[in-house]
């Protein structure tokens, strides 16, 4: 496997960058359906905090695959190191 990172790191980074825009869309809907949560009437605000609930979330698997990548690398890191 870590042969085939040393073909294809363009391409890791390229989808590392597309998956943090992404993270980035969803932190700002969140803020978004956050600030309308304010002054939205009571019929709306289950259906906004539901859609918070989701950003949320999305949000969240963002920065959990970040956190893998960078870990991944930290390892990386050392494997080439130690050879």
């Amino acid at each position: 496997m870590i042969e085939n990172f040393e073909k294809y790191w363009f391409i890791v980074l390229v989808l590392a960058f597309k998956i943090n825009v992404l993270g980035f869309f969803f932190y700002t809907e969140s803020l978004e359906t956050a600030y309308l949560m304010e002054f939205a009437a009571e019929d709306k605000i289950a259906k906004l905090e539901s859609k918070q609930h989701l950003y949320e979330g999305m949000l969240n698997g963002v920065l959990i695959l970040d956190g893998a990548a960078v870990l991944f690398l930290i390892y990386y890191g050392i494997r080439k190191s130690m050879k």
